[in-house]
């Protein structure tokens, strides 16, 4: 008989992991056993936070004698920016075709997951290494060829929610004065001005083999970032995971969001924003047989529009990150960096 909360998504076990619970890990231990039918008898485990999350706690769990598990404990009010709903349902389903770890199943502020062993993150300046370029292009060349249940894009909708929820924020002391300085009025007219281009030119004017790709609806991951390439040196393998922000929206915006985090959340968008030839060797490697000069230039000129919105995506998204996480990070000076990196991009780019 199958697990019943295995790619179940609509299955939620009626719990919840406390991180800062003196009982922490027998809370956890509950959870695996209830959860995944490998650990049923496990008696101990020991759990150690995996780091580099912004979003979520990540925590590896280990018991002898059973496969280790991923447990992620849900970002305080990250539903502001997150449909839980829909990512444990495409997590889910990325799970069954093997695209993505198992899904072993939900709690109520979190979920299991498998963990993937002998494989490790990559560093932001490993990305653009030549070695690892057509691997990862040819992994979300994958992941955009798989079934999408809504081809609608959902980058400009959310984009507008965001920056309505960010806009009307308040905040206390010194943030007061930051979140003033990111002159959100300003950032919310951009994003108004690139959608009216968007759809009047952009998308209009879309008509060769490149370009069309480039702006075609697909199962997007929206948040390929360094930490969420997963490498296996022993084999040469390489793994997209935390599909969170994972939704339909165009080709283009996927590798444009991918080539803005190769500046790391130092964001040094002057000195390590891949150069048009790096950026048109991974066009290439995505676009694989089809990738004619003049396919790959018409795919990266909607490429490089497309660094516009991303930098207003993950700016906004650190301003409401900013107002809710309890996660030791600068959201307000993440979101400072991304805005600078949109008006250099304006000038560079735009």
């Amino acid at each position: 008989m199958a697990a019943p909360f295995r790619d179940n998504p609509d299955r939620v076990l009626p719990a919840s992991v406390d991180p800062d619970a003196p009982d922490r890990d027998a809370q956890m231990l509950a959870v695996a056993r209830a959860i995944v039918p490998a650990w049923a008898q496990a008696q101990a485990l020991t759990a150690r936070v995996v780091p580099g999350g912004i979003t979520n706690l990540l925590f590896r769990l280990d018991a002898p004698g059973c496969p280790p598990l991923l447990l992620r404990i849900y970002g305080r009010n990250t539903e502001v920016v997150v449909d839980r709903a829909a990512e444990n349902r495409l997590f889910a389903l990325l799970s069954r075709v093997g695209f993505a770890p198992a899904y072993h199943g939900r709690f109520r502020n979190g979920r299991l997951e498998g963990f993937l062993e002998g494989f490790r993150a990559l560093k932001p300046d490993e990305m653009g290494l030549p070695a690892l370029r057509p691997a990862i292009a040819a992994r979300l060349r994958a992941l955009h060829a798989l079934p999408v249940a809504d081809p609608t894009p959902t980058l400009w909708r959310t984009l507008e929610r965001w920056m309505a929820t960010a806009c009307g924020f308040t905040f206390e002391g010194d943030d007061a004065e930051r979140y003033r300085a990111l002159d959100l009025a300003r950032q919310a007219a951009t994003l108004a001005g690139l959608r009216r281009r968007f759809e009047a030119e952009v998308l209009p004017g879309a008509t060769s083999p490149g370009a069309l790709a480039a702006v075609r609806p697909v199962l997007a991951h929206n948040d390929l970032l360094s930490g969420n390439i997963l490498l296996n040196e022993a084999t040469g393998e390489v793994r997209l995971i935390d599909y969170e922000y994972g939704a339909c929206s165009y080709a283009g915006f996927d590798l444009a969001n991918h080539f803005c985090e190769y500046a790391g959340f130092d964001s040094d968008f002057a000195r390590r924003f891949p150069s048009t030839q790096v950026r048109a060797a991974v066009i290439a490697a995505y676009l694989g047989p089809e990738a004619t000069p003049d396919a790959v230039a018409d795919f990266g000129r909607i490429v490089d529009f497309f660094v516009l919105p991303d930098h207003l995506f993950w700016g906004t998204w650190a301003v409401i990150q900013a107002r809710h996480s309890p996660i030791d990070f600068d959201f307000l000076e993440y979101a400072r960096l991304r805005f600078a990196g949109l008006a250099l991009h304006l000038q560079q780019l735009g």
